[in-house]
């Protein structure tokens, strides 16, 4: 009788059943909202490292004196539902359901109509547009309408976001990136852009018989690119890389059904062959004259504004700012002396918007020693040779004062650029000494001589920029006060680059497009001599090596600027190039275009610009 479960021993039973469930559930809950508040501080802190990054550029502009502006409201139909987070097992996941219109976005303008063409100018013909191959600024600029990638950069907060991919997924640490494609892009012939189109692309760039090792510098740790179905390919790389969302989204993507020959080799040859899925296809190109892209009918985007681009090639400035003058183009960049003349005039501000700013394209110009030769194997004639040259005087007397000295490879406006790296002072004695501790003596005809080689080299430069010759011609006076021989070899841009490719120049004179943060490998590392790439000066040096890789695999914002400082230092130091200014971006357009604002940071953009109805002059 003592062990019969009675009735009592029932309720007691299904009470303590009851407080087990309860308390079960209430661990869950306590348990799922744990990893809810842990994700939306893993979320959080995403969010605020990188508007940390983006604030720290932002207020070193402002602090250089680079004003920001608050950006015009866009109609906001392409941005909603659009998912930025960070997932359970710590990857970002970014998600754009519709391709993101521009941050000034035009189409939301009350005064904003579709046609009427953009007429620019180029200051050289490029030699080929063909996807990869080509090196020149013109090509690039040509390519820029006709061939898209997987990402684009917003040019207001500088993220990536999504255009061919619909979204792509990173992991924790950052070695595998995953992209799903839009359904409904294509290309312009309309094949659908598909992941083995995106995997054929990667394949050529990396084939060496395609003649593209600078742009391959950049995909160097990257082990693979695979299809994973139809529309998602996924990017593994062997080691961390800063830029590697950056440059697996921004490759450009080519479809296999056009480019893929019976032979690599071919792809060299096709020099006008440019077939993509953006919003302009290439209608003409009249050698000489002009190209001509007209809007892609088949264009799966946003629709084109301008029914036609088209690039006129005109290497004179001068030339070019007479074009601009009589109606012929719409928007031309002026040297120094034109911004000066004409901004005077209130008959061209009638007519005209100009701009003057740094970007985050900002380049700099530079004479670059082939260090293979004799006069610039050491550092002491090097820096000697730097300081024989008053840079100063050069940015006041042939720039106007609107340029900026260099000291180094970055952007001036960046924090990459290490500013606590001083100019080398104009100092002509100090360079005389210099030069003597190198080796260098006075001979009977007034030249330098060391080991029965006089000072005596040539310097190349593009012979369609006046400026350039007359900078070339000051700075050979000067070398001339020292005992220094330096004939000035003028040639045009497409034999200039063949000569560089090839190795056979004393010292060329260029400039190199900027970046808001750019990766020095393709320049700097001593391997991307070889193969026709970008350190065509033959610069070797082991801590810049070391530096330089260390800094593509520092995934850590603060980290990887004091890695860029100390790399800017060691360069400055050698001296490989004579390092000369960052000239400012000055433009006029005509004032028929609108919506021409520049960003605070990437300048002005075309895809803002459109032409009211009223104002179009091209039907």
């Amino acid at each position: 009788m003592g062990n019969r479960f009675t009735v009592k021993d029932f309720i007691f039973l299904c009470i303590f059943i009851v407080l087990v469930v309860i308390l079960g559930f209430t661990l869950g809950c306590f348990n799922y909202l744990t990893h809810q508040v842990a994700g939306l501080r893993s979320d959080l802190q995403n969010i605020e490292a990188e508007q940390t990054a983006q604030l720290y550029i932002l207020h070193t502009i402002e602090r250089k004196g680079i004003r920001t502006t608050s950006p015009v409201s866009p109609r906001n139909h392409a941005t909603s539902g659009d998912i930025r987070k960070t997932l359970p097992d710590g990857s970002r996941y970014v998600m754009f359901p519709n391709p993101p219109l521009p941050p000034y976005n035009p189409y939301s303008r009350p005064d904003f109509a579709y046609g009427d063409w953009l007429v620019e100018s180029l200051d050289s013909e490029p030699n080929r547009i063909m996807p990869f191959v080509p090196k020149s600024e013109s090509a690039m600029t040509i390519q820029a309408s006709v061939l898209e990638s997987l990402l684009v950069r917003n040019p207001l907060t500088l993220r990536y976001d999504p255009w061919l991919a619909r979204s792509y997924t990173m992991s924790k640490n950052g070695l595998k990136l995953t992209f799903v494609l839009r359904r409904r892009a294509k290309f312009s012939n309309g094949h659908p852009v598909t992941a083995q189109d995106v995997v054929f692309s990667y394949d050529t760039l990396m084939n060496p018989a395609v003649n593209c090792a600078p742009l391959r510098s950049y995909y160097t740790d990257i082990t693979s690119c695979r299809a994973l179905s139809a529309r998602k390919v996924v990017f593994t790389f062997k080691h961390p890389y800063f830029k590697a969302l950056g440059m697996a989204g921004a490759l450009p993507i080519i479809p296999k059904s056009v480019y893929g020959f019976p032979k690599i080799s071919e792809f060299n040859s096709h020099g006008k062959l440019l077939v993509g899925s953006g919003p302009y296809v290439l209608k003409r190109w009249s050698a000489g004259q002009d190209i001509v892209l007209t809007r892609n009918p088949r264009y799966w985007g946003p629709r084109p504004i301008f029914n036609r681009i088209v690039y006129r090639f005109i290497s004179n400035p001068q030339a070019s700012l007479q074009s601009l003058l009589a109606g012929q183009i719409d928007a031309d960049p002026l040297e120094p002396s034109q911004w000066l003349k004409y901004r005077r005039r209130k008959s061209f501000l009638a007519k005209f918007t100009t701009y003057k700013y740094l970007s985050s394209s900002s380049g700099y110009s530079y004479i670059g020693w082939n260090l293979k030769k004799p006069w610039f194997k050491d550092r002491r004639t090097r820096t000697a040779l730097a300081m024989l040259v008053n840079q100063p005087a050069i940015i006041k007397t042939f720039m106007h004062g609107l340029a900026v000295q260099n000291t180094g490879p970055f952007n001036p406006i960046s924090p990459q650029n290490n500013p606590h790296v001083k100019p080398i002072p104009y100092d002509p004695a100090q360079a005389a000494i210099l030069l003597k501790k190198a080796g260098w003596r006075m001979d009977s005809d007034g030249l330098l001589e060391r080991g029965g080689v006089k000072f005596r080299f040539g310097l190349t430069i593009p012979s369609q920029f006046p400026l350039y010759k007359r900078i070339a011609e000051y700075i050979k006076q000067q070398f001339a006060t020292a005992g220094i021989d330096m004939q000035i070899n003028p040639l045009d841009f497409t034999t200039l680059i063949q000569k560089i490719n090839h190795r056979h120049f004393s010292a060329v004179m260029l400039g190199w497009s900027g970046s808001i943060e750019n990766d020095p490998y393709q320049i700097w590392y001593s391997g991307s001599y070889k193969d026709e790439g970008s350190n065509a000066g033959d610069f070797d040096d082991p801590l810049a090596d070391k530096l330089i890789i260390d800094g593509r695999r520092t995934l850590n914002y603060k980290k990887r600027m004091h890695i860029w400082h100390q790399l800017q230092a060691v360069i400055y130091r050698q001296q490989p190039y004579l390092f000369l200014f960052t000239s400012y971006d000055l433009i006029a357009i005509n004032k028929r275009i609108h919506n021409t604002k520049p960003y605070p940071v990437t300048g002005v953009d075309e895809a803002d610009w459109y032409v009211p109805l009223a104002l179009q002059k091209y039907r």
